[in-house]
């Protein structure tokens, strides 16, 4: 059975109260948490070639993932923030800084695209 971005929040969130975690998530920590959990998601593809990336089993793939998500939702709690509509809100910022006239099939920063 599927859980909704609001369940999957709160079972994250759960989980940590369980075994008292919060009291070591401070800012930095979570911050850098982060960062190690975005590292070994790179480490799986560093010097890999493209056959060898096809070989990457897709679990080890999800489980950094869901590291990643599960300490976004940490810093997301820490500044109550509903990531699903800092997601909405930035998506929709981007459509403004990316027309897609202006943006199509470039791979230009905002900045640099042609009026």
């Amino acid at each position: 059975m599927s859980k909704s971005f609001e369940e999957i929040k709160e079972l994250i969130i759960q989980f940590r109260e369980e075994r008292d975690w919060k009291q070591f998530h401070r800012i930095k920590d979570l911050l850098l948490g982060l960062n190690i959990e975005v590292a070994e998601l790179q480490e799986l593809f560093l010097w890999k070639s493209d056959n060898e990336i096809q070989q990457i089993k897709k679990a080890e793939i999800e489980n950094e993932i869901a590291d990643i998500f599960i300490f976004l939702t940490y810093i997301c709690d820490e500044f109550d923030i509903d990531l699903k509509t800092a997601i909405n809100k930035k998506i929709e910022l981007n459509k403004k800084k990316y027309p897609v006239e202006k943006s199509k099939g470039s791979n230009k920063k905002y900045n640099e695209l042609k009026s």
